[in-house]
């Protein structure tokens, strides 16, 4: 057991420095944590600490309910949200909590991410959609997280940042990476005037997309 926390602790810190390689996180903004397999534990970035310089031996041992069991630094703010979300969401080996720049506009604005190219669809059909403005770390915004978390495998939060689940770490840092990828590409669309509100929408986007649903034709063309 000892051997597999020290790995998931190495994996988390690799993945932060990768976050903030990729211009989703600066300076201490940002959080990751992992779920520690056949506990109702897990491991959590502190507060005050980047991801890029974040070392294996600060992360913290959080239980599901919030409460810090081991580490000698302080617990995120944020830790009510990813503790939410692992007991909301038994799949979810991993939370990745980013201000993406791109993705974070998009809550600003409060628009919703829609898949609007094929990758993002078969991932995410049903979009990313925007959480209301709440105080970070507040039990209401766990607890409106909670809700969404429950049917989607991520969100934007308004005004602060997109989170990703994942089945891994890698998993959770893909996702949240190829959501950033999709803002901007919705950004681009829309600054050629199209996918504007009323133009395209996950009913039409499902509708398009409906093809992917059918089995292939490998008949030659006669």
């Amino acid at each position: 057991m000892q051997n597999m926390i020290e790995q998931i602790r190495e994996d988390l810190t690799k993945a932060g420095k990768r976050l903030h390689k990729q211009g989703l996180v600066a300076g201490n903004a940002g959080n990751i944590s992992a779920r520690i397999p056949k506990t109702d534990e897990f491991l959590i970035k502190p507060s005050g600490v980047s991801l890029e310089f974040l070392k294996p031996e600060e992360l913290v041992v959080v239980d599901l309910q919030g409460h810090k069991v081991r580490g000698e630094l302080p617990v995120s703010m944020e830790t009510p949200i990813h503790a939410a979300i692992y007991r909301t969401r038994k799949d979810a080996q991993a939370v990745v909590h980013t201000h993406a720049p791109t993705a974070t506009a998009f809550g600003i604005a409060e628009r919703e991410i829609l898949p609007l190219q094929v990758e993002m669809y078969m991932r995410l059909p049903n979009g990313v959609p925007v959480i209301p403005f709440e105080r970070p770390g507040s039990r209401i915004l766990a607890k409106k997280i909670q809700k969404k978390i429950a049917k989607y495998d991520a969100v934007i939060l308004g005004n602060h940042g997109i989170v990703t689940i994942g089945s891994t770490i890698q998993a959770a840092c893909d996702l949240n990476e190829m959501i950033e990828e999709a803002a901007k590409i919705q950004l681009l669309v829309n600054s050629l005037g199209g996918a504007g509100e009323g133009e395209m929408d996950l009913a039409s986007l499902k509708k398009r997309f409906m093809i992917l649903e059918k089995p292939e034709n490998n008949a030659e063309d006669v």
